[in-house]
C-alpha cells in the first residue's frame, strides 16, 4: 500500500511539474526522480497527464441541463393494452335504455 502511495505521489509531482507549476530545472529533476520509480509511477503519470489535458479542455465543466420536454400521454384507459378498472363496464357491454 505504501508503494502505491509513493508511486501516486511521484506521478502527481510529475504532472504538476509538466503543467508549469515549478521552474524548469526543478521540473526536470522531479521527472528524473519519478522515472526512477518505475512502471507504476509512469503509468499513473501518463494517466494524470491525460486527465489534466481533459480538464484544460473543459471536459469536466458542468453545463446547464437542457429542459426536458414533456410529451402528452394518453389517459390510462386509452392506452393500448390497458385493462379497464375492476367493475367498470366496457362500451361493448352497455345496453341502450
Amino acid at each position: 500500500m505504501l508503494k502505491l502511495f509513493v508511486h501516486g505521489l511521484g506521478a502527481w509531482f510529475a504532472v504538476e511539474a509538466a503543467s508549469g507549476r515549478y521552474p524548469r530545472p526543478i521540473a526536470v529533476g522531479l521527472t528524473m526522480l519519478v522515472s526512477r520509480l518505475g512502471a507504476p509511477a509512469t503509468l499513473l503519470a501518463v494517466a494524470g497527464y491525460g486527465l489534466e489535458r481533459l480538464r484544460e479542455a473543459g471536459a469536466f465543466e458542468g453545463r446547464p441541463a437542457r429542459p426536458r420536454q414533456r410529451h402528452a400521454r394518453p389517459a390510462v384507459s386509452a392506452r393500448r393494452g390497458a385493462r379497464p378498472a375492476r367493475g367498470a363496464r366496457d362500451s361493448s357491454q352497455q345496453t341502450k335504455a
